[in-house]
């Protein structure tokens, strides 16, 4: 008997089955190559791009926290203050308007806003003593004394930068230097003021002050690279602090309202942008400042860009401002904010 094999033309199970030549490995790893690198560059733009949107975001939230605090104490400039003429000195300095303007075209402008007035406590009747009533030269204030007398002193001494008061934003008062009961909790009238009315209990009274707005860049966290709007409360009740990180510039401009006297901000011809004035020369006459803030970002470009400054109001004039970039994004907002408490007469 003879065996036939048959040849069928198939390789032997197991053999050459399920491998790559080395050009199809070689193309494999190419491929493969290629899209490694087209997602890390997909990833690197993304994450660049994220970073970028997340610090604008951060510089017009900065811009916008710092125009709202500017405006919440320029609407107050003038509360509780006498008709002018005047002249308060506080934080030793002597001002004589509600708003006093620091106008620079080559550097951020400071402004000093005088009134705002800050919260120490309520009117409160004593048996047997002459204060809160008409002709008094003696207020008293209600307990506790934490939350209204001491306000007036430091360490047990009295402090004369918080010597100016108003009770209710109606009747404007000074404090005498001396003659002070604080454990009653009296305050002494300096002459020749005395009260012009009889006071109800739970009146407020108010604490004059002076808080003067800057660019600062050398107090910590504040620095050149992190530039801060800063707040100096010459009177000592809020002490110096920031109120928004990361502005480089503020400048302000001012309606004011002298010829005629009417309520309105005077300006010659159609109203336009320049009926604000940088740097007006009777600050006493303000009743309207326009507050440019301009932010900018933690970081320069990390792709090394470069990008205009924004020079708002005289600045747009200083070279030093408009002909340097950098690698800063920056956003500005402006408003205008209006005096609530103007002066009420020429």
């Amino acid at each position: 008997m003879s065996t036939h094999i048959h040849n069928t033309g198939r390789a032997p199970l197991g053999a050459g089955t399920g491998g790559f030549t080395l050009v199809e490995l070689l193309i494999a790893m190419g491929l493969a190559a290629v899209v490694a690198v087209a997602g890390l560059s997909l990833y690197s733009s993304t994450n660049w791009s994220y970073k970028v949107q997340s610090e604008i975001s951060e510089a017009q939230q900065n811009a916008r926290v710092a125009v709202d605090r500017l405006a919440k104490d320029i609407r107050m400039a003038g509360f509780g203050l006498p008709q002018p003429p005047f002249s308060l000195t506080i934080g030793g300095q002597t001002l004589t308007s509600p708003v006093t303007p620091s106008n620079s075209s080559t550097a951020p402008d400071s402004i000093t806003i005088l009134g705002i007035g800050y919260s120490a406590g309520t009117l409160q009747a004593q048996t047997g003593v002459a204060c809160n009533s008409e002709g008094d030269t003696m207020i008293c204030l209600s307990s506790p004394a934490s939350d209204s007398i001491d306000k007036f002193f430091s360490g047990g001494t009295f402090v004369s930068d918080r010597k100016y008061i108003t009770i209710n934003g109606v009747e404007f008062l000074e404090l005498a230097t001396s003659g002070h009961d604080q454990s009653s909790r009296r305050l002494k009238l300096a002459s020749p003021y005395n009260l012009s009315m009889d006071y109800d209990d739970g009146t407020p009274v108010y604490i004059i002050q002076a808080i003067t707005y800057s660019i600062d860049t050398s107090t910590s966290p504040c620095s050149t690279a992190n530039p801060c709007l800063w707040a100096n409360d010459l009177t000592g009740l809020r002490g110096n602090y920031i109120l928004a990180e990361g502005i480089e510039d503020i400048q302000f401009a001012y309606g004011i309202d002298a010829n005629p006297y009417d309520g309105k901000i005077d300006y010659s011809g159609s109203y336009t942008t320049s009926a604000f004035l940088n740097d007006p020369s009777d600050p006493s006459s303000i009743i309207a400042v326009r507050v440019n803030v301009v932010a900018r970002t933690r970081n320069v470009d990390t792709k090394g860009l470069t990008f205009n400054r924004i020079c708002p109001e005289d600045r747009s004039g200083d070279s030093n401002c408009t002909d340097n970039k950098d690698g800063y994004r920056r956003r500005s907002l402006s408003k205008v904010i209006m005096l609530r408490n103007p002066r009420q007469g020429v």
